[in-house]
């Protein structure tokens, strides 16, 4: 039960991270383009494009840790 919680706990903030790191980088990429073709974009775009990146993320993350901790706990795992 305690893998699950931490890869659930690793999973969420893998997400929560990556989705402010993703509007940030798009806000500066709408800005870019602001100053390229003088006109105002819709900075709601990086809400809606950042959302399904930081669920992948989250999956990720929740998968990746999921995957280690079990083969780290494995009878088969040998210590380094």
């Amino acid at each position: 039960m305690g893998k699950l919680v931490l890869s659930a706990g690793i999973g969420l903030v893998t997400g929560i991270i990556c989705f402010f790191i993703s509007v940030a980088c798009l806000c500066f990429v709408l800005l870019i383009m602001r100053a390229v073709t003088h006109t105002q974009p819709d900075m709601t775009l990086t809400y809606k494009a950042a959302a399904p990146v930081a669920v992948l993320a989250a999956f990720t993350g929740f998968t990746v840790t999921l995957v280690r901790v079990m083969r780290s706990h494995s009878p088969d795992s040998k210590p380094n």
